[in-house]
């Protein structure tokens, strides 16, 4: 984030505000930090904040890091649109203003105990 605030015109200003809003919604400060992270690589990537950029450069970015993800759960592509949607919100814009991507939660049935499992514990 230093070197972001340091290289990229307006990002100090922008991070500024993104923690504010951040802390009025109630957010954590690991919260701030995470979101804070992947919007700077963002910044850092095009050397500009990312409110100056159109979706078509914001798609290429997340085509790159799924390209460059190694695994299955692609959380820092996730955090990276969380953090996007985050810091949209924060300047009082729609998502459609980057096109980010909805991302699907996985949908997982509950763990079931077999009627031996369920004798066990109640033994």
């Amino acid at each position: 984030m230093n070197q972001a605030k340091r290289e990229v015109p307006g990002f100090a200003e922008l991070l500024q505000r993104f923690e504010r809003t951040v802390s009025v919604l109630g957010r954590s400060q690991s919260t701030f930090q995470n979101y804070s992270r992947h919007v700077a690589a963002v910044s850092l990537h095009f050397g500009k904040i990312p409110t100056e950029l159109d979706s078509d450069q914001i798609h290429d970015y997340l085509f790159y890091l799924q390209k460059k993800s190694k695994s299955p759960s692609q959380s820092y592509f996730k955090h990276t649109v969380y953090g996007l949607r985050f810091l949209l919100k924060s300047e009082g814009l729609s998502y459609d203003f980057l096109s980010l991507p909805e991302i699907k939660r996985e949908k997982k049935l509950p763990v079931m105990f077999s009627k031996q499992e369920v004798w066990q514990i109640h033994a």
